[in-house]
């Protein structure tokens, strides 16, 4: 029981980096496409000659409901940037054999779920990764086993060439 919880423990602490790694992509691709988002909005408003604080308040005291709730989104669009940037910050600036304990401190769920739906084991645990991980090793096999046959060729070669000389010698 103890080698199989072990060797479950291991398997999942070694695939952590690369859960967090497949994370960190996906949470700098979110905050990349809220940057966009909020420097359109950003954009928008000081074409009004507004700050962005002042074009939210503006719209959300606006009597017309759709003008109202795109208030509400921009302001939720500005906290969700700033809570991705911050993320994202705090998780490069840690060492990356920390960061899936930064991750667990503060993930992003709705990420670490899309992040799982598409995870791949960085080891070959898939059948696709255990069968091109056989393949790759019968290639490896194959080349050592000719590059090994070309030395041993050459050796014995030599020793050939050595023979009929001292034979000749005689």
């Amino acid at each position: 029981m103890r080698v199989v919880a072990a060797l479950f423990a291991g398997t999942l602490f070694s695939q952590s980096a690369e859960f967090t790694q497949q994370y960190l992509q996906r949470l700098g691709g979110a905050a990349d496409e809220m940057r966009v988002v909020v420097e359109r909005f950003a954009e928008s408003a000081r074409a009004s000659e507004l700050s962005p604080d002042e074009a939210i308040a503006r719209l959300k005291e606006n009597s017309d409901d759709l003008a109202a709730r795109q208030g509400i989104d921009a302001e939720a669009n500005l906290a969700r940037y700033a809570s991705l940037e911050e993320r994202y910050r705090d998780l490069i600036a840690t060492t990356p054999l920390f960061r899936p304990f930064e991750v667990l401190s503060d993930p992003d769920w709705a990420i670490v779920e899309r992040t799982g739906d598409d995870y791949r084991p960085a080891f070959p645990a898939t059948f696709d990764g255990l069968l091109l991980a056989a393949i790759g090793f019968l290639f490896g096999w194959a080349c050592g086993a000719g590059g090994h046959g070309a030395v041993a060729m050459r050796k014995r070669r030599r020793a050939r060439a050595r023979h009929v000389e001292e034979d000749m010698l005689q």
